[in-house]
């Protein structure tokens, strides 16, 4: 795969994981920061407003963000210009009506009192931003927006611990918060300009008519809503139904393992750009290859972070979230969806225009999810909510993936390193299970989560050690 360098893969996979790392760690950092010295009742309506505002901004976003990167820079330019003014005055109207709505549902919030336009124009940027992210991803501006989104990240932080410091308030937190997101979308709104005029043609086209393009467009839409509705709307229905100490002790049991969703879009993304490069009769054989290669190397990440979390969940929450035990039988079973981290299923899908399967799935993901929740909150209580979104989960990517192969034209073994996988799991299962029982026994306090948190980085650097050594020793791309 002469024509898909690994170094490149590596390079763009590292700086769109940062670009939305720093955001990420900044948001740990402050959940950490903030579930100590805020009550439970006033953690869990700052929270709230963040639950709300990731479900609702991909309905102003309309799968905008995720459709872009599959295509090269001067055909976006092109097909941007191809627009009529009437559609982009719709879509512009489209999201001020998404912000007007997320506007009401907070200013309705006695808690918040934070009026109507500061949740508008938050919305409102949040949105943009997020759009002209991936616009610059593909224009490859990825090292500027990895630094833009590190000093973001800083200024979060900064903004939160001031304000608790000075006396907190909702309305000051947020209109500072505001005027941060509104600085760091002008700024990539200047940056986006400048690469377009300086653009110029790549030699990169595409054999995927219009047609092709509105419909990906918009199954990419609804699939982009139903999951960030599919990955909150438990959070959201607890924080609506249930007491805002409920919902903040739900909240951290559910909440998703930092960086790793990050990771895999980010893994996900690069596999796209990389295939703008690729001729059309040979991509289908090299989607299946790059797709084995990525699954190598997330699985070098995925897997030992879900066998230490495992088997330290109890350590981990007693040290990050102390007063937060009742979250941990929550955490333990949304972390069976973890190893499914190590593969993007939608990916191959979403390169070969077939949105219609990645919406089929996806609502059947919702269906069988809220089948299961009554009987199975009825059994287990909150972590019964929890395991009826991992069951529906596991089936979704075993649809998608059997989908996948099937439009490749290949067995669904082929989609996998299946062999390494299951070494991996055996391996890395077997390891953590012995130093856990080991440290327990012969230490006490935070020792054994230290010992459990070094050995979880040195496999992590190990596996990735083999697996690049191994690229580089049979040429794997």
């Amino acid at each position: 795969m002469a024509s898909l360098k690994g170094n490149t893969f590596f390079n763009n996979s590292l700086f769109i994981f940062l670009t939305r790392a720093f955001p990420t760690l900044a948001n740990l950092v402050i959940m950490l920061y903030y579930s100590h010295y805020l009550s439970k009742p006033a953690y869990g309506v700052y929270q709230g407003f963040w639950i709300h505002l990731y479900i609702i901004y991909p309905i102003a976003c309309f799968g905008i963000h995720v459709l872009v990167i599959n295509y090269s820079p001067s055909f976006l330019v092109k097909l941007a210009a191809k627009i009529s003014r009437s559609y982009y005055l719709f879509y512009g109207f489209w999201v001020l009506a998404i912000s007007g709505a997320y506007a009401l549902l907070e200013s309705s919030s006695g808690d918040l009192q934070i009026g109507f336009w500061i949740p508008f124009l938050f919305l409102l940027s949040f949105a943009t931003g997020m759009i002209l992210e991936s616009v610059l991803i593909v224009f490859k501006n990825i090292k500027t927006l990895a630094f833009i989104n590190f000093l973001y990240a800083f200024s979060f932080c900064l903004i939160h611990k001031m304000v608790l410091e000075q006396g907190f308030s909702y309305k000051a937190l947020f209109l500072s918060l505001l005027a941060l997101t509104l600085l760091k979308t002008l700024i990539y709104g200047l940056i986006a300009g400048i690469s377009i005029i300086r653009h110029r043609d790549d030699g990169l086209t595409t054999d995927r008519s219009a047609t092709e393009i509105r419909k990906l467009w918009i199954h990419l839409g609804f699939y982009d809503i139903l999951q960030m509705i599919f990955g909150g709307i438990d959070r959201f229905t607890i924080s609506l139904l249930l007491s805002s100490e409920l919902s903040a002790i739900y909240y951290n049991g559910s909440v998703n393992v930092p960086f790793l969703p990050v990771l895999l879009s980010a893994a996900g993304s690069a596999v796209l750009i990389q295939l703008v490069k690729v001729q059309a009769e040979d991509e289908k054989a090299n989607l299946v290859k790059l797709m084995n290669h990525l699954a190598l190397i997330l699985s070098a990440i995925v897997f030992p972070v879900f066998f230490f979390l495992l088997f330290y969940s109890y350590d981990f929450f007693a040290f990050f979230l102390p007063g937060y035990a009742r979250s941990v039988p929550i955490f333990l079973v949304y972390l069976f969806v973890l190893p499914l981290k190590a593969y993007s299923f939608t990916t191959p899908l979403q390169k070969l225009h077939r949105g219609a399967i990645i919406n089929i799935g996806a609502i059947a993901d919702l269906i069988i999810a809220f089948s299961l929740i009554y009987p199975l909150y009825k059994w287990l209580g909150l972590p019964g909510v929890a395991l009826s979104f991992v069951i529906s989960t596991w089936l979704q990517a075993t649809y998608y993936l059997i989908c996948s192969a099937r439009l490749l034209r290949v067995s669904p073994l082929k989609m996998l390193p299946w062999s390494n996988w299951l070494l991996k799991l055996s391996t890395y299962g077997l390891l953590f299970l012995t130093i856990h029982s080991v440290t327990k026994t012969y230490f006490t306090g935070k020792i054994p989560l230290f010992l459990g948190g070094i050995l979880v980085l040195a496999v992590i650097a190990i596996s990735l050690t083999v697996e690049f050594k191994k690229e580089k020793k049979y040429g794997g791309s």
